[in-house]
């Protein structure tokens, strides 16, 4: 075996998680604010620098575990600073440099950590300095950690020697140790406490005054490997939100996805048990911190990421959780992924969370007599659509004119009237005597489908039923349009007059197309299974072919050549109305266009008369055949 030419320490095991938590974050600081800075790290007490286990194999202490992550970052401009009262500590340090052959030499002083670190602030303009300070004792002063916490863009990892703390702070001879220590007499009620009262009351002093000097403070406590009670505390400090997530994603990754080190011989859960015990208290936590408000993400995280002892990838994953659950709503921005512009189901900066409270804008009226040929009153009762729909959609068109939205962006994200059914209390009575029937809706979709969840808008669904059952509650009946999925709630005659008119959009049965044109819309074939299971239950039912495509509309694709498929699928509708797609310049250029929509047309009118279905012909449309009444009478 070989002399070492250096003196080592016994390797406890607790030492051996700090450093391996160090270690794997130290790395990740590196990477993150080197990428943009000079750096430094100072080692506040640098030890020996070797250990060995109980078989005799090496480890080595944080300094030269931070010289070698600097230099596998490439990072040779970085100084590194070791402090060490012990001088032969200093002379072991360099002794361990130099069998290692580290190319990166440190800047060793002789003296205590206060004094030093205090020398060099007042000497040195700093860059990002990382601290790692870990004493044997308690004899660091807090005015010290603020004026390393006033270093720009820099982090400070302390060992908070709580079990030494708890010993001593009943001692009158300490008072001013632990007036420096905790910088205030605060803690002097506290000594008067036992167990773990104390214990908390201490560790929460402790860590409200740092907060006054960094915005995220986090406390890892840590036991003594074979006795359940507190050894130490290693706080960290930053003034960034990413660090303190990083931090804690490192100290979970060596503690069984915990956030403290409870020592190897507990029993431990796997990360899935443990994550499936922690999501639903995480859910609901977050259910009654966030009750009736809307907040962003980024809020989220900096608002409890170093209050609570959560992840951050628990705290996304109980909010996906919630979401499915239709417990709350989702915005996403950007809504796709980049590079498959799939809809996004990560959650990340920028987004928004509604809990119980929808996004809602409100209106100064409701019911209006529709200018459309086959319409009598309608109501849009949310402003907005998450179909996509590509044809162009006109409604969207129409709203980023007259400035009402941005981009499509806005307009995916779909906004409930929130006191629509107050306005339709008042317009009733004013509208009851002039409507033969309201449509629900021109401009929006009433029962909206969320393709990320595979279900309708749970807000959505409950105003348009609201508004549905209100209106047949004075006689008037209702017609419906969607790309969605109906609630099959509406089968209850009771509730729901039977004479309403249930309608989808359909234009293809192109699975390209309609990944194209309207991408988050329902799925086909599940429209038309909805759609059968409401009219199986006696309820009238209708399709709108419109707008139809032509066959060049998208190349490689059947849209405009599948019309006889599309209508064997819905021969068990009451009503089919047909219209050719308009604003679209490549559907104008078809060759014969009036040819084809006449042929269409021609194909619409014979299925429907052999098969007793009432039919019409949207205007504009070639064939085109004007009303003599309204085809929902």
């Amino acid at each position: 075996m070989e002399t070492l030419p250096f003196k080592t320490w016994a390797y406890e095991e607790q030492t051996q998680v700090k450093h391996k938590v160090f270690a794997d974050y130290f790395d990740k600081w590196v990477k993150i604010v080197g990428k943009y800075h000079n750096i430094n790290y100072i080692d506040g007490f640098g030890g020996c620098g070797a250990y060995s286990d109980k078989h005799g194999d090496i480890y080595y202490g944080s300094p030269i575990l931070a010289a070698k992550i600097v230099l596998a970052n490439k990072k040779k401009d970085a100084a590194i600073g070791i402090i060490e009262k012990e001088l032969d500590n200093i002379e072991n340090l360099k002794k361990v440099f130099d069998y290692l052959k580290i190319p990166l030499k440190p800047i060793y002083t002789n003296a205590s950590f206060d004094d030093a670190v205090n020398k060099i602030l007042d000497k040195v303009s700093l860059a990002p300095t990382f601290f790692f300070v870990d004493p044997f004792g308690f004899t660091i002063k807090y005015d010290t950690i603020k004026r390393l916490m006033g270093v720009d863009h820099s982090e400070v990892l302390l060992n908070f020697m709580f079990n030494g703390v708890n010993r001593f702070i009943s001692k009158p001879e300490l008072k001013h140790s632990m007036d420096a220590l905790f910088g205030t007499d605060a803690w002097l009620p506290l000594s008067k406490l036992h167990g773990v009262e104390k214990e908390n009351s201490i560790v929460n002093l402790y860590r409200q005054q740092l907060k006054k000097i960094a915005k995220f403070v986090f406390p890892y406590r840590v036991e003594f490997p074979d006795a359940h009670r507190t050894y130490y505390y290693l706080f960290h400090l930053s003034n960034h939100p990413k660090a303190s997530i990083i931090m804690k994603s490192s100290f979970a990754k060596f503690n069984f996805g915990r956030v403290e080190y409870i020592g190897s011989d507990s029993a431990q859960l796997t990360l899935s048990e443990i994550a499936e015990i922690r999501i639903p208290k995480i859910e609901e936590f977050l259910r009654t911190r966030y009750s009736k408000k809307s907040i962003g993400y980024t809020e989220i995280i900096e608002d409890i990421i170093d209050e609570t002892p959560y992840l951050e990838s628990e705290i996304a994953q109980a909010l996906k959780n919630l979401e499915q659950s239709a417990q709350i709503y989702l915005e996403r921005f950007p809504k796709t992924t980049e590079k498959r512009a799939q809809l996004r189901r990560s959650i990340q900066a920028g987004d928004i969370i509604y809990f119980d409270v929808p996004p809602s804008i409100t209106r100064k009226s409701l019911l209006y007599k529709t200018g459309v040929e086959y319409g009598d009153y309608t109501i849009n009762h949310v402003f907005g659509c998450a179909h996509g729909c590509r044809y162009p959609c006109y409604a969207m068109m129409m709203a980023k004119t007259y400035g009402r939205i941005v981009d499509e962006t806005d307009w995916l994200y779909p906004k409930v009237v929130s006191n629509a059914l107050e306005l339709l209390d008042k317009e009733i009575p004013k509208y009851k005597e002039d409507m033969h029937f309201v449509h629900l809706s021109f401009t929006t979709d009433p029962f909206m489908y969320d393709l990320l969840n595979q279900r309708t808008y749970p807000q959505i669904e409950r105003l348009t039923l609201a508004i549905i059952k209100r209106l047949n509650s004075e006689g008037i009946c209702c017609t419906t349009l969607t790309k969605g999925l109906y609630p099959l709630e509406l089968t209850d005659i009771s509730s729901y007059n039977k004479d309403n008119n249930y309608g989808i959009t359909l234009v293809s049965l192109d699975e390209k197309f309609k990944k194209e044109f309207e991408p988050y819309s329902a799925p086909f074939d599940e429209r038309i299974k909805n759609l059968k299971y409401l009219h199986d239950y006696g309820l009238k039912t209708w399709v709108s072919i419109e707008p139809y495509p032509t066959p060049n509309t998208l190349p490689d694709s059947k849209a405009g050549c599948d019309l006889d498929k599309l209508l064997d699928k819905i021969s068990f509708v009451n009503l089919i109305i047909f219209g050719k797609m308009n604003y679209n310049t490549t559907s104008t250029k078809f060759p014969d266009n009036a040819e084809f929509y006449k042929d269409c047309v021609s194909k619409v009118v014979s299925f429907c008369t052999k098969n007793k279905i009432k039919y019409y012909i949207k205007e504009g449309t070639p064939g085109h055949i004007p009303l003599k009444k309204n085809i929902f009478d």
